[in-house]
């Protein structure tokens, strides 16, 4: 595809041997080109649009202007270009118009719905990866359960909502949810929105939930900290003791070694040591494996839970279909913060318990230990190329913080001192 400066004379002079055909493009006008065949020259304009479903992104169309002879180089310039007309004013030239309407074209018929599923499948994290089944299917949930009605609207009606129903809704979503609810909710929305407008911009030009932001109608939401304190302890181990032995057991476990709610309740046999005394978390949220030494305590609970083992149960935490609130269809526990909240009357989450694990390390002057063991990521320069610590070196201050949270929950706040 030759790029020559058009002119008359030059257009004039261009051939082709017999049975062939060559396209060239004008060096002065984007998209302009002669088709030069060996009885005609015909101008046509190629403008490349987007198109998700092309491996580049873009795919191009060509419209034929006409053939050189039957109109001007200066009329196909000005039919892509566009021109000032005195009665409708000035003219979008045919390249623009292509552009424009082909973008309105792709994705006019797609749905909220078939967005929402096409951003998790799409879009990558920060490693390259799919997102986990798991943030797939709770990302999922709540927009289901929050935009019900809006699922079936296609891309252009969302794209249309105006502020008043945004924020109509926005309101609900507080009353019904709360404001960490309703946030939540709308920022998931938001991104898929601003997702499709990069997909389909001709169809969603503008993210209407931007009238949220600013106008500052979504509250900022204080960061989380509760955590046990003092006498709570002793309130929380007396609490928990309501809880069939297999919960029980397992808001230990979370305690003793700073586990997120999942990875203390899914736990599985095959990942436990019990020779080595160590413990694998394969699937974390920052998806690197933990690997962590047993301490006495955790170990003691293992050795209760392996006792009533059934056969062939995979998990450490078992279902226990007779308590409210503790069942979960994969065969495992659930640790719920209502049932927590309820059986102990502490304003206190499972995710608490873990901030619980890492204040009581750091009063303990434990500090990247207690990062290493909660599978914190150091993304300093030594961290990552010099860091080589090992299960072993982590044993002795594990046990340390465990023996401090045995002794908060059983003796109290209080540390006796024997003096000598």
């Amino acid at each position: 595809m030759p790029k020559i400066k058009f002119t008359k004379s030059t257009l004039d002079k261009l051939s082709t041997p017999p049975g062939e055909r060559v396209d060239y493009f004008d060096t002065e006008t984007r998209g302009l080109g002669l088709r030069v065949g060996n009885s005609s020259k015909t101008f046509f304009v190629k403008v490349d649009i987007r198109d998700a479903s092309s491996k580049t992104g873009y795919r191009s169309v060509r419209k034929t202007l006409g053939r050189f002879g039957e109109i001007t180089l200066e009329q196909a310039r000005k039919e892509i270009q566009g021109y000032d007309d005195r009665d409708k004013g000035f003219v979008p030239g045919l390249r623009l118009e292509i552009k424009r309407g082909q973008t309105k074209m792709h994705g006019a018929e797609v749905t909220l719905a078939q967005m929402l599923e096409a951003y998790f499948l799409e879009k990558k994290t920060a490693e390259g990866k799919n997102y986990k089944t798991s943030t797939v299917r709770g990302y999922t949930n709540i927009v289901t359960r929050h935009f019900e009605t809006w699922l079936s609207l296609p891309l252009a009606e969302i794209g249309k909502l105006t502020p008043e129903v945004v924020i109509d809704r926005y309101r609900q979503a507080e009353i019904g949810h709360g404001p960490y609810g309703a946030r939540n909710a709308f920022v998931m929305l938001s991104a898929i929105i601003n997702y499709a407008r990069v997909k389909y911009p001709g169809v969603v030009a503008t993210n209407p939930l931007a009238v949220l932001r600013f106008g500052k109608h979504m509250k900022k939401i204080q960061a989380r900290t509760e955590r046990l304190e003092g006498k709570e302890f002793a309130i929380f181990y007396q609490g928990i003791q309501k809880f069939h032995e297999n919960i029980r057991d397992c808001y230990l476990f979370c305690l003793y070694h700073g586990l997120r709610s999942q990875e203390a309740a899914a736990l599985r046999w095959e990942y436990v040591n019990l020779d080595r005394l160590t413990l694998t978390i394969p699937d974390t949220k920052n998806r690197r494996p933990l690997y962590a030494p047993l301490c006495r305590q955790s170990l003691e609970i293992l050795e209760r839970r392996l006792a009533q083992r059934e056969e062939g149960c995979p998990f450490v935490f078992p279902a226990v279909k007779t308590v409210r609130y503790s069942t979960n269809k994969t065969g495992h526990v659930r640790l719920m913060a209502t049932a927590l909240k309820l059986n102990t009357g502490l304003n206190i989450t499972v995710h608490g318990l873990r901030r619980t694990f890492i204040t009581t390390a750091r009063r303990l002057k434990i500090f990247e230990d207690a990062d290493r063991l909660t599978n914190h990521v150091d993304s300093s320069i030594s961290g990552r190329h010099y860091d080589a610590t090992d299960v072993e070196d982590l044993r002795r201050p594990l046990q340390t913080i465990a023996n401090e949270l045995e002794r908060l929950m059983k003796e109290g706040a209080a540390k006796v001192l024997q003096l000598h």
